[in-house]
């Protein structure tokens, strides 16, 4: 168990290189399958999704997310997906885009300052807290960034909390300490957060249709009733966390990678400044932006922001010519997938020409950062928008370096976060 919370994706890895594409281990008690053939994986998150459930893994998620999109199966989750759907569709999100452009302006104008004081600057806390600002304002019509100090720390130690083998999750409720202090403060920042944004909505203070007032109308396929307001208050949570960190990661590597390849740097800064000569890039610009995009496309193959997605079966089954039992837990995992050099040669090395539109694309399911099938993240569409305009932004404006003696490593609890931070030096262009 120690093992497996110190470095699961480090572990994922070996396993593979050990002992192939399907693989049985144990994590305590838990019977635990990595699945890294592509077409395996398929078969599970695509061709036979009735046969799996989310399953134990999920369970952990509920003590931050509560009952919704993430830790639901069945008519409940589909009740929900549907809600949740056009918030991520290319209209709204087109519309969003000024949205998106005005939070990036307001980190740029924080930084102005750092530039000048030749302040460095701990990106993974800023992207966190710009995603905050993304999710909190396009999905809900009500900022939260002023909650950020409370917010991004209780975030972190949620990640720990519901992975497997946390104090949280070993302990039963009852037994007093340290642990279940921290537990009910970050449960309470984030349940507070969210019903900020509900009694914003009772009091008309955020747009009607925002996902607070889509919510309220939705009706709750087990009772025939109305959503109630802990019903709303989950699901607000669940994109909310969701949306903030994997984004947030996924921006923080993506940084980190332009700022170790002045090669990337000196390309993407020429292809921006040609396209955008300086303003603010709109949605119709991005199709413009091709570099742009292998970019951000190779920073989440190297670092998916969610590095494996857990399913269990239902029933007893057969996987590869192996029989995996009721109740275990598989792993589709990304990150060994996107690391494997059967599918990507020199599969370490950060190399945006993978993703050349005139180079034939990956194989299905040899790149899927958002997981994959009619549960892959609800959310990928804003992230994938979000982390290329704040590049495209971020670059325009500074040149990031990152200080010699500062440890990069990665911490890879739920999502594939930087486990040090990512502190840069901040210099004009």
């Amino acid at each position: 168990m120690r093992r497996y919370r110190a470095d699961s994706a480090g572990l994922m890895q070996r396993l593979h290189r050990e002992y192939g594409d399907v693989t049985r281990f144990r994590v305590g008690p838990y019977v635990m399958h990595q699945v890294t053939d592509p077409a395996l994986i398929k078969d599970v998150l695509h061709d036979n999704i009735g046969t799996y459930r989310r399953g134990r893994v999920f369970h952990g998620f509920e003590l931050f997310f509560g009952i919704g999109t993430m830790t639901t199966d069945g008519e409940q989750w589909r009740t929900l997906r549907t809600a949740g759907q056009p918030f991520y569709r290319t209209g709204f999100l087109n519309e969003s885009v000024p949205v998106i452009a005005g939070t990036v302006t307001e980190l740029l104008t924080r930084w102005d300052g750092l530039a000048a004081r030749g302040e460095p600057v701990d990106i993974v806390p800023e992207m966190m807290r710009l995603a905050m600002g993304v999710v909190s304002r396009v999905l809900y019509g009500h900022d939260l960034t002023h909650r950020a100090d409370e917010l991004i720390p209780a975030g972190r130690f949620a990640l720990s909390a519901i992975f497997p083998g946390s104090p949280e999750l070993i302990l039963p409720g009852w037994v007093p300490g340290p642990h279940r202090r921290r537990l009910r403060c970050a449960q309470a920042a984030f349940d507070n957060a969210m019903d900020e944004v509900i009694t914003a909505h009772e009091h008309g203070r955020t747009p009607p249709d925002r996902m607070a007032g889509t919510l309220h109308a939705v009706t709750d396929p087990e009772t025939g009733r109305s959503f109630n307001r802990q019903q709303v208050l989950d699901e607000l949570k669940t994109h909310f966390i969701a949306g903030n960190e994997t984004t947030g990661c996924g921006l923080a590597w993506t940084l980190y990678e332009i700022a170790r390849h002045p090669d990337v740097h000196s390309r993407l800064c020429a292809e921006l400044d040609d396209v955008l000569c300086g303003r603010t890039p709109a949605m119709a610009d991005l199709a413009k932006l091709p570099y742009l995009r292998q970019v951000v496309n190779e920073s989440l193959r190297l670092h998916p922001p969610v590095p494996m997605t857990p399913r269990e079966p239902v029933h007893d089954i057969e996987l590869g010519g192996y029989r995996i039992p009721a109740g275990s837990t598989i792993f589709m995992s990304q990150h060994t997938v996107h690391h494997d050099p059967a599918h990507w040669p020199d599969p370490d090395v950060f190399d945006p020409g993978r993703f050349d539109p005139d180079r034939p694309g990956p194989g299905r399911y040899t790149y899927f950062p958002f997981s994959g099938g009619p549960r892959r993240c609800i959310g990928a569409p804003l992230a994938e928008i979000e982390i290329q305009i704040a590049v495209a932004m971020i670059t325009q404006r500074y040149r990031l370096s990152p200080l010699p003696h500062h440890p990069v490593e990665t911490d890879s609890m739920i999502s594939l976060r930087p486990r040090h931070g990512v502190v840069m030096a901040v210099e004009a262009r």
